[in-house]
């Protein structure tokens, strides 16, 4: 080599140290360098981008350059996310290193994950490959936690492990498959601000998560795609170049997928929402290069992405047609349903359950002028930290209900000052029997039903098999275990006493199983509210229905009260059908009658050696 050569070679070398270093987007990086082999994903050869553009902003919103820190991304299955995460490893790993950390739901779907998406983009990726050298490349493929880099390190954790989220500081952070993640880590707590706590070193750290979606009200990517900027891709029609996102549409409405069904299977085709024009699958190609995401919200800076498989490029996903077909089998049964609109939609599922409606209740007050005399009265009690709440029943035949009154009795329930009032409340009415919840001041509700016959200590258990109340044989074992520890409590099925009041709730006749409501101001919005705050919902424990009362508010003190008035009544052995008979033959039922009041301190004491009494 001359020495001219030399000086410009020389020459060279300098100029290339010092000239800036071009950087890349994320997009950028994966069409340049990311090669795939068919092993982990349905194409081989260099990603291209542009096969599938929805992906594009979401990868470089992910990038070193991007001023995004989060990024929420609530999909469907098999639409290409969890390749444009790989990307985005490759791209930290190689033009933009620092620390990063993958959490997976489980350790065993954290080395699934790792052998079949993140092992291809180390072995396959000459990048990647010559980054970490030949025997290292294949060294982290078989280290499970940890891939050292020059300028980084990858750990790979599972999201169930408490420990997962004591390493090391990172900048940038993945939650894959969020909804999969339990909802408490050990007694850490919510597995995301747990994961975030982890970046706090780093001013520009990047958080991204991923999920298909589960149960509405449930579901993890949910809440944080709520508080997202909420983009959905919108795409032109071809007939009359309206932008709109591609929903799914329904029976009910003129846009979205349809279908027509032949002996060959069936023609599916997506209608526009403005001009009505049918698109068909060859149009999609150019619909989706020509899209672009619009926020819902554009005042947040926290970005949302939601992508559902009407999206799939033609080739790397279903098509319209396998997704008509898929729903014709899905709609058959809740189980597959859900899916379909999990999997396919990247939407919530909406658990339908039967629940009383409180308007129509508030329009069925009435006045008691007509009120048959009652064949028997009982109370029940729910039991707060500053307050007791109380409900009266009167019991006709066929167990006809009229609610009396509902009290709200202040005061703090550990002190003996309440319960004196209670007393003196349920002196006014006197019942014959009243159930008090006993799982809270547990003490004092059993002092205080030890000293009063007519006062029965209960407790709540669900499960759909558990009867209101016990049957009589069983009940009197268990009691007289109970008893040679000092306690008497009554075990209330909790579900069945819910499904039996919100069935005659809807109950639109007067008559036997009917509940009347008094128009009085203690029956207002609140109390219904209370009243109706449950309903029954049916849920999947892997692909097995089985049904669950959810509660939808905080507060359903009124509907505990209504529902101890019926295990105080089942309880007490009142025989309504034999006191009807005892009145007159031929006598219609009588006015109201309220019977004469005892004290609190001339209703007799319980028996300790007695089972009730009645």
């Amino acid at each position: 080599m001359s020495e001219n050569e030399k000086r410009n070679r020389r020459l060279e070398v300098l100029a290339a140290a010092i000239t800036p270093r071009k950087y890349l987007t994320v997009s950028q990086w994966a069409d340049t360098h990311r090669e795939l082999s068919g092993k982990q994903a349905g194409e081989r050869g260099r990603w291209r981008t542009a096969r599938n553009p929805i992906l594009r902003e979401i990868m470089d919103a992910m990038s070193a350059s991007s001023r995004v820190t989060d990024i929420w991304v609530m999909k469907s299955s098999q639409v290409g996310v969890t390749e444009a995460t790989v990307n985005f490893l490759g791209y930290c790993m190689d033009h933009a290193p620092a620390p990063v950390m993958v959490l997976m739901p489980t350790l065993d779907s954290r080395d699934k994950w790792k052998a079949q998406k993140l092992n291809p983009l180390l072995q396959d990726t000459p990048v990647i490959r010559d980054l970490l050298g030949g025997q290292r490349s294949r060294d982290a493929a078989n280290s499970k936690d940890m891939i050292d880099f020059p300028g980084g390190v990858l750990f790979l954790a599972g999201g169930n492990s408490p420990n997962s989220y004591a390493q090391s500081s990172v900048r940038y952070l993945i939650l894959d498959d969020l909804d999969r993640f339990p909802a408490e880590v050990g007694a850490e707590g919510d597995p995301v601000a747990l994961a975030k706590g982890r970046t706090k070193a780093f001013a520009r750290a990047k958080r991204l998560f991923i999920s298909t979606p589960t149960v509405a009200g449930e579901s993890l990517i949910e809440r944080g795609h709520a508080e997202s900027d909420q983009r959905r891709y919108h795409v032109a029609c071809p007939h009359c170049h309206t932008f709109q996102p591609l929903e799914w549409g329904g029976p009910d409405t003129e846009h979205g997928i349809k279908w027509r069904a032949h002996e060959a299977g069936l023609d599916a085709w997506y209608v526009c929402a403005h001009c009505h024009g049918e698109i068909h699958e060859h149009h999609k190609p150019g619909m989706l290069a020509g899209g672009r995401w619009i926020a819902t919200h554009p005042e947040r800076s926290v970005r949302g992405y939601h992508i559902s498989a009407l999206y799939a490029p033609i080739g790397l996903g279903p098509s319209w047609r396998d997704l008509a077909e898929e729903w014709k089998t899905a709609v058959k049964s809740p189980g597959t349903l859900r899916t379909f609109v999990n999997t396919h939609l990247g939407e919530c599922w909406e658990e339908q359950g039967d629940q009383a409606d409180p308007v129509g209740l508030l329009a069925r007050l009435e006045n008691y002028e007509e009120k048959p005399r009652s064949l028997a009265r009982t109370g029940g009690v729910d039991v707060q930290k500053d307050r007791l709440e109380v409900s009266v029943v009167d019991w006709d035949l066929g167990e006809e209900a009229w609610l009396m009154d509902h009290i709200i009795v202040p005061g703090d329930t550990a002190k003996p000052e309440v319960w004196a009032q209670l007393d003196e409340e349920l002196a006014h009415w006197a019942p014959e029997c009243v159930a008090i919840d006993s799982g809270y001041n547990t003490s004092m509700v059993y002092a205080y039903c030890e000293k009063r016959r007519w006062a029965l200590a209960v407790k709540g258990r669900p499960g759909p098999g558990v009867p209101i109340v016990e049957d009589e044989k069983a009940r009197r074992q268990r009691l007289r275990r109970q008893r040679k520890k000092g306690i008497t409590v009554h075990m209330v099925g909790d579900d069945q006493a819910k499904a039996l009041i919100y069935s005659r709730l809807k109950m639109t006749e007067p008559g036997p199983a009917y509940i009347h409501f008094p128009n009085d101001p203690s029956f207002d919005d609140e109390y219904f509210a209370q009243l109706t705050a449950e309903k029954l919902v049916t849920k999947m424990r892997g692909t097995r229905p089985y049904v669950e009362w959810v509660q939808t508010r905080q507060r359903n003190e009124t509907l505990d009260c209504l529902k101890y008035n019926f295990a105080a009544l089942r309880l007490s052995g009142i025989d309504l059908k034999a006191r009807a008979l005892k009145r007159q033959p031929g006598q219609p039922p009588a006015a109201t009658q309220k019977p004469a009041a005892p004290t609190a301190s001339t209703w007799p004491a319980r028996k300790k050696q007695t089972n009730i009494g009645w």
